[in-house]
């Protein structure tokens, strides 16, 4: 199968099965959440803010431990499961019965990836097309595949800004309250583990203050300042807070990317029509 086939082309081949699956994974998962009972509502009754720092000053346990009750098949149940946002006695919630955890009870994140499974899947399959085309038909005909991935590319973007733009949201001032790391490795005796880092969010909404640490990282420990203050976005229809709004950036990119792909295209015919 990759008989004469380059380093350079195997690699192509990984790359898009990585996205292969992980589209198929993700559709998936998007089909089980379908199903009654994998997502429940609940209600919050005790919430303990769970803190710890090391010594250097940096976050390295925040969440709240929540008490939640809900019902299944009938039956009023109680469960404790963990959260990164702060939920209040009486708040309701969503719960997700996780199949990929044993079953276990968690908090419902409905964040939308920017690329859905759809998207994923198609990049994932014009990548893996490449080396083959290259090999069987020449260089010529890679920009005819090109092209097409871009235009996926650049239609997710755009479609992605138009769902965000679409949603019924207010600004909130917040402010970095603290910065969590996030070092899973232990200390080496020779290495220094890789860390992440990311900010603990506090604003005011319906007139309660609430945190959240961010669901964003960085590497460089110095990327975010306790005190500097940032925008949030709620979501009036759910009342979730988002991290990110509409961002210009992501339509023009899409537009870019998909004029790049009108480019592809017409050199494709061009190359074809000879």
């Amino acid at each position: 199968m990759f008989e004469g086939m380059t380093i350079q082309m195997i690699f192509l081949v990984v790359v898009g099965a990585v996205l292969l699956v992980t589209g198929t994974t993700s559709f998936r998962r998007g089909l089980r959440l379908k199903k009654p009972g994998v997502i429940k509502g609940g209600k919050v009754i005790r919430s303990k803010h769970v803190q710890k720092q090391d010594e250097d000053g940096f976050l390295i346990q925040n969440y709240y431990e929540l008490r939640v009750e809900y019902g299944q098949s009938g039956h009023r149940k109680e469960e404790t499961v963990k959260s990164i946002d702060e939920y209040r006695e009486g708040d309701t919630i969503q719960l997700l019965t996780d199949i990929d955890r044993g079953e276990t009870l968690r908090v419902y994140d409905d964040s939308v990836p920017v690329f859905g499974p759809w998207a994923l899947i198609g990049a994932g399959i014009l990548i893996i097309l490449l080396p083959f085309i290259q090999q069987r038909y020449g260089t010529e005909y890679i920009s005819a595949i090109l092209a097409l991935l871009l235009l996926l590319i650049g239609a997710s973007l755009i479609l992605a800004y138009i769902k965000d733009k679409r949603r019924d949201t207010e600004e909130i001032q917040a402010e970095i309250e603290g910065v969590l790391k996030w070092q899973p490795e232990r200390k080496k005796k020779w290495t220094t583990p890789s860390a992440s880092y990311y900010p603990v969010l506090g604003f005011m909404t319906d007139g309660q203050k609430k945190s959240m640490r961010s669901r964003y990282n960085s590497s460089v420990a110095g990327s975010y300042k306790t005190g500097k203050k940032v925008m949030v976005y709620r979501d009036n229809a759910t009342g979730r807070i988002l991290e990110r709004g509409p961002r210009i950036s992501m339509l023009v990119g899409g537009i870019i990317l998909i004029l790049a792909a009108c480019a592809g295209v017409y050199s494709t015919l061009v190359l074809f029509l000879r």
